[in-house]
């Protein structure tokens, strides 16, 4: 998972240089040529398999789209987490009294969380209201994964450590389909920018590990389906209307 986050963050860093590095901040032109957004939110699960594994989570985002004729097109990443893990992957590990032992014969506190991640390419539709408001519309298809992480502190619990952790993480993965329908405002003086945006999320991941420790027969598919909400700032980039005013 490092491997994909170093790349994920690389190319989102790569993808924003070349798009500040063509537009330029200019307040000559009234309508954006491009939008950043960034995001933070709720998401709850909302199918029957994967609410009794996960409740109610957070939600960070990025979002980089290109604007040409009110169509929005353009890269986004959700990273979620949350601590809301109902589904006690180290059950058969825990003694009568529901305490885990490590190491050190002490008791051991492991904490469960829930991580994933949403990698799309955002298609969306803007539909003015009026000269500050609009609502869009859009999808997404991307890519869907998550997974429980272990919090030891101490290092004390060794069913857990290294690999043996990913007997019990429940990685998942899938294609997935993101539906959004926002609400954005933007202020005549172009410092109050944001917007207000629905979510839902539909996949079915597929468990990524050969096998769960404590669950060797469990499902290999799940379906996983997220209701989120999410407020966004925005950052609008607008192109000047004189070549000369354009750096490169």
């Amino acid at each position: 998972m490092n491997k994909i986050k170093s790349f994920v963050f690389s190319y989102f860093f790569v993808v924003l240089f070349l798009l500040v590095s063509r537009v330029s901040f200019s307040q000559d032109s009234l309508s954006p040529k491009a939008i950043i957004h960034l995001g933070y939110g709720a998401q709850w699960p909302i199918s029957s398999p994967l609410s009794k594994r996960y409740g109610q989570h957070g939600s960070i985002s990025l979002c980089i789209d290109l604007i040409k004729h009110k169509w929005e097109t353009g890269p986004s990443i959700h990273f979620i987490f949350g601590s809301n893990v109902k589904e006690d992957v180290l059950a058969l590990l825990r003694g009568d009294d529901g305490e885990l032992i490590g190491s050190d014969h002490q008791i051991a506190e492991v904490n469960l969380k829930m991580r994933g991640l949403f990698i799309g390419w955002s298609i969306a539709r803007e539909i003015k209201i009026n000269p500050r408001s609009m609502l869009v519309i859009g999808v997404q298809p991307g890519w869907l994964a998550h997974w429980i992480k272990f919090q030891n502190p101490g290092n004390t619990f060794e069913p857990i450590q290294g690999d043996y952790r990913y007997g019990y993480d429940r990685l998942s993965t899938g294609l997935a389909m993101m539906e959004t329908f926002t609400y954005r405002y933007q202020s005549s003086n172009r410092l109050i920018n944001f917007e207000l945006s629905a979510m839902m999320t539909e996949s079915t991941s597929h468990l990524k590990r050969n096998i769960q420790f404590d669950q060797p027969t469990i499902s290999s598919t799940i379906s996983s389906n997220l209701f989120g909400i999410q407020v966004k700032w925005l950052i609008p980039i607008y192109s000047a209307k004189n070549a000369e005013h354009i750096f490169y």
